[in-house]
């Protein structure tokens, strides 16, 4: 019988008892690497808004102001997506050491960075590049959109898109879901490896996951409410929650994996245990 997303929280919350400071902290320290990264595009698009204008006047040292800050913000969108790819994978790390018992620390925050960070940014490039692959239709629709004046049928057809658009993101986040906390277990993986087990991992449980997606939105709704000061708490409960279903869905695969043996491999079992 599979775990009731109500069982995952309430595990959820026991393992995150006496922890909350941590997590906290954590989320703290997320928060203020991304406002950092927010107030550099701010200052650069404010610059490029001043060079822009500043080409009316005319003048080749407005025009090469303009290049250069929107390098500049093309070389911080890269490192940005960097610092995403390989600071995810510390978070996780967290949770699974807590819901494992472990010791867990701001360290992990690093694992990323200490263990294999190319197959990390890997990860998180495919990821990266479904989203995009999903966005074309709307982007195109929205580009056709815009050229005709967004008449009502390219607007029906444009917002049909969108809900597309939305559909292909949630199928493949469910699908990879699993894929990160994979390459965590063992980063001798490759990431396509971790990609396919996740994969299969979500087999029969692609409609338990969406509905605990869906028990976050009230939630993630009161968090927009408190000025996002309530995500400091609503974030590590929807974590540690993703976690114990990651942990409950190996397990389960596990013993699946396990009473599927044939009897001689059984039987080769205990001879190694004997020996």
């Amino acid at each position: 019988m599979k775990t009731t997303s109500a069982e995952l929280k309430k595990r959820a919350k026991a393992r995150l008892k006496g922890r909350y400071g941590l997590c906290v902290g954590t989320e703290l320290i997320l928060s203020a690497v991304a406002a950092v990264f927010i107030m550099i595009y701010f200052i650069c698009a404010l610059f490029i808004g001043i060079a822009n204008a500043s080409l009316f006047i005319g003048g080749s040292e407005s025009v090469a102001g303009s290049i250069i800050m929107q390098i500049i913000i093309v070389f911080f969108s890269i490192i940005m997506m960097a610092a995403m790819g390989l600071l995810a994978p510390g978070i996780l790390k967290l949770y699974y050491h807590i819901s494992t018992n472990r010791n867990p620390g701001f360290s992990d925050l690093l694992f990323g960075l200490k263990n294999k960070p190319m197959k990390f940014l890997g990860l998180y490039m495919i990821r990266v590049l479904i989203g995009f692959v999903c966005a074309i239709p709307y982007l195109v629709v929205f580009v056709v959109a815009v050229i005709t004046d967004f008449l009502p049928v390219m607007a029906v057809l444009l917002v049909l898109m969108y809900v597309l658009l939305l559909a292909g993101t949630v199928i493949s986040s469910i699908y990879l879901s699993q894929s990160t906390y994979i390459l965590i277990e063992a980063t001798d993986k490759g990431v396509l490896q971790s990609v396919r087990e996740s994969v299969e991992m979500m087999r029969g449980n692609k409609g338990r996951l969406f509905y605990i997606y869906l028990s976050f939105i009230g939630m993630m709704i009161l968090g927009y409410f408190s000025m996002c000061i309530g995500f400091l708490w609503i974030l590590p409960y929807i974590h540690a929650t993703l976690t114990e279903f990651y942990l409950d869905i190996k397990e389960q695969q596990t013993s699946k994996t396990y009473t599927r043996l044939p009897e001689d491999s059984y039987e080769s079992m205990r001879h190694q245990e004997n020996w």
